[in-house]
């Protein structure tokens, strides 16, 4: 049984990070070598500026909870940073993995138990979790080691809690995604029902988060500050209530030395042992059932597809603009992952504003009254373009057909028309999600109709220029071998660098929109603006016309 369950582990995580297929091209057959030194050569820099960042901040968060008597305040920094972003991103790696991979209905026949593809599965989502947390807590806990004069016992504790804390995590996630598919497949709406039942639970997480870091220093901030600093690690219990492991984390490693120090690293890994055991009950209980009803076909569908025959025929560009977005938005691996932008900055907005009073709310500062018209109408047009990339949609469109590319290949359109079709359906997910978010923030801040209409429409022009780019860069080289709609978007390089130019060229922009700030030429704002915007609408063009249809034909 260990054999098996080692072996499959082994296969689903060479598939999933393309293992054997990085070993076959780039040493085996020697061919485009020049892709991991590139991807190495791009990594480097952030890698870099993250241990720098992460290095300081450490030092800083060390000396101030030095001040308190509290200076593991950075170690409780760092496990509520990487929990907090399991728990929340792990949910979409859980649930794609767990029900909307490809590879599913090849495992189910064999003879494994559910609970050997649960945990198989779970144990890759881990191995890809711990990557991360090294890249934050090594730097972070080194730093810390080394101001604090630290012994052995911190190497030791700091080895268990580093595979103990993002368990924890990630077997919520787990267990939210099991149950999540389990009620939603009583449904025959099933992807509709997952994808607002996983924003929901976005909403709910984050409004949680939101409301416990307010409640925490309600009444007279004077007196609760006194409390904390009166007590014991008081700064350090009322910070980690958000997510009370973390404080067992930061106490087992600043107290290694100490009985107290192991007895919290006990209480971590006994959660951790707790939550495994209920993931397995889960796993025999639950996840093969949902996984089973996923699979079977929903009643009504033969009449469905009957009437879409007889419908009359549509325009083959908006026939296929349409297919794009309705695609993107009704896979919940595709859409948990590229949407969540849409969501969360609405929400961010609305739930400060509902709770103690506006001046808690973090875009206090883009109030109507201390920015100009023109900077806001900017602000907005920014955002439109940058959502595109953040969406992933453009940047992704032929990598997300995979194996059914073929299907667009056989369509009596020419690749220039494709390519529009693919910006369009693009376009109606961005314009319509970009005003979910502006129209609540433009309502509370107090934000005029014309600078809103204004940078919406500058907005659509930039992000349509920059989507028809992002088409173009995926059709250079499509990611199309993927077993998991996780790995198609959030692992393609593509949707990363499309993701990281766009943001370089929103801060051009802004950089512009600062200088006329600063020389009171604020009007020139939208006239760049919208020469940015067709400067690079003509240029893709241009590209298209030339290299499109040569990329097209050697797919």
């Amino acid at each position: 049984m260990k054999n098996r369950f080692w072996t499959l582990y082994r296969t689903l995580l060479s598939d999933h990070y393309g293992l054997s297929a990085a070993k076959y091209y780039y040493i085996k057959k020697r061919q485009r070598t020049w892709e991991p030194i590139l991807i190495i050569a791009s990594l480097l820099p952030v890698i870099a500026v993250v241990v720098g960042f992460v290095w300081k901040l450490t030092e800083q968060l060390f000396l101030g909870g030095l001040a308190f008597g509290q200076p593991h305040l950075a170690l409780l920094n760092g496990s509520l940073l990487v929990s907090l972003a399991g728990l929340f991103f792990g949910f979409f790696s859980v649930l794609s993995a767990f029900y909307f991979s490809t590879d599913l209905e090849v495992l189910v026949p064999l003879p494994l138990r559910s609970w050997e593809i649960l945990a198989a599965k779970f144990g890759v989502v881990l191995t890809g979790q711990y990557g991360i947390n090294l890249l934050i807590l090594l730097p972070l806990w080194v730093r810390y080691g080394l101001l604090a004069k630290v012994g052995a016992g911190y190497i030791m504790a700091g080895v268990v809690v580093f595979f103990a804390l993002p368990l924890l995590p990630l077997i919520l996630s787990s267990i939210l995604a099991v149950l999540l598919m389990r009620v939603v497949n009583f449904s025959r709406h099933r992807d509709k029902l997952t994808l607002f039942g996983g924003l929901a639970l976005i909403i709910v997480t984050v409004g949680f988060q939101i409301w416990l870091q307010n409640s925490v220093g309600a009444g007279d901030p004077d007196q609760f500050m006194e409390q904390l600093l009166s007590q014991a690690d008081g700064l350090i219990k009322a910070a980690g209530k958000v997510f009370p492991p973390s404080v067992w984390a930061a106490q087992g490693m600043a107290y290694a030395h100490t009985a107290q120090g192991w007895l919290n690293i006990l209480y971590l890994a006994a959660a951790s042992c707790v939550a495994l055991l209920l993931l397995y009950v889960l796993g025999e209980k639950v996840f093969l059932q949902g996984l089973l009803a996923r699979m079977e076909g929903t009643k009504g569908s033969e009449k469905v597809r009957q009437v879409k025959i007889e419908q009359s025929a549509k325009a083959p560009l908006w026939t296929l603009a349409n297919a794009e977005w309705k695609l993107f938005v009704r896979d919940p691996g595709f859409a948990l992952n590229g949407l969540v932008g849409y969501v969360l900055l609405p929400v961010m907005t609305l739930l400060p504003y509902f709770g103690q009073s506006l001046e808690n709310n973090p875009f206090e500062m883009l109030a109507l009254d201390q920015l100009s018209p023109f900077l806001v109408a900017g602000g907005v047009a920014l955002y439109f373009m940058v959502m595109t990339a953040m969406s992933m949609i453009p940047a992704t469109t032929f990598s997300r057909e995979g194996r059914y590319l073929w299907m667009i290949r056989t369509l009596p359109l020419g690749i220039d028309q494709i390519i529009t079709a693919k910006v369009l359906g693009a376009q109606v997910v961005n314009t319509v999600g970009c005003l979910v978010g502006v129209l609540p923030m433009a309502y509370i801040l107090g934000w005029g109709v014309t600078e809103v209409v204004l940078g919406s429409i500058l907005g659509i022009l930039l992000a349509s220029a920059v989507a028809g780019f992002l088409v173009l860069f995926d059709l250079r080289k499509p990611m199309l071998n993927w077993v998991n709609p996780v790995k198609a978007v959030k692992s393609n390089l593509n949707a990363v660098a499309g993701m990281l130019i766009t943001g370089a060229f929103a801060f051009a922009l802004g950089a512009l929109m600062y200088l006329n700030s600063n020389t009171g030429t604020l009007w020139l704002i939208p006239v760049e603006l919208l020469a940015a915007a067709v400067l690079v609408g003509v240029l893709v063009r241009a590209v298209a016309k030339r290299w499109a249809h040569t990329l097209w034909v050697r797919i």
